[in-house]
């Protein structure tokens, strides 16, 4: 598995060091299929079907409650991914002909700076927009393309933790990490 590397790094793979924005996150975009699952699509007479993974929806979960907006946009439409949405209370947008448009629309409405977003994405039709915002995040099997475009690039794979990865260090940047794990006496 690569290890959690910072765009022009070098050859230190940790990680570590300042994030890349100043201030608190406040809107997390991401892509669906690569993203939130292994870009694995099935199908059957009763729809399509995809697969989550279970610790990235509850890390969505857990920025929503401290603050951090999640938006999810997909240019494909889903009966599967709308479900999946719906159940974890995100906002989101299918069928997404223009990512950036449809950021834009969310920043105006929330009078927030393209500066204090991340986007998490793994292929191509994410470029535009992780170009905008001050975090770009790739996941671990992302188009190397993308991986280029990055400032942080996950250890896990799309679908398989990489965006409760990229949360988790969503929330320590804005200081939240702590909450979560004295919720769950972890810490």
């Amino acid at each position: 598995m690569p290890e959690l590397a910072r765009r022009g790094s070098g050859s230190s793979r940790s990680g570590a060091g300042r994030d890349p924005i100043r201030g608190p996150v406040r809107v997390v975009f991401l892509d669906v299929d690569g993203t939130l699952t292994d870009g694995s699509i099935s199908f059957s007479a009763g729809g399509d079907g995809r697969s989550f993974w279970i610790r990235d929806g509850i890390a969505l979960q857990w920025a929503r409650e401290q603050g951090v907006l999640p938006v999810v946009i997909s240019g494909r439409a889903s009966p599967a991914v709308e479900r999946r949405m719906r159940d974890l209370d995100l906002e989101f947008y299918l069928d997404a002909r223009d990512k950036v448009d449809v950021a834009r629309s969310v920043l105006d409405r929330e009078r927030v700076a393209w500066a204090a977003c991340v986007m998490i994405g793994d292929d191509l039709p994410d470029v535009a927009l992780m170009k905008r915002v001050g975090w770009p995040i790739a996941v671990g099997d992302a188009h190397p393309e993308v991986k280029r475009v990055a400032k942080l690039v996950t250890r896990a794979r799309g679908g398989r933790g990489a965006v409760r990865e990229a949360m988790e260090r969503v929330l320590r940047h804005n200081g939240g990490w702590r909450r979560v794990l004295e919720r769950y006496g972890a810490r």
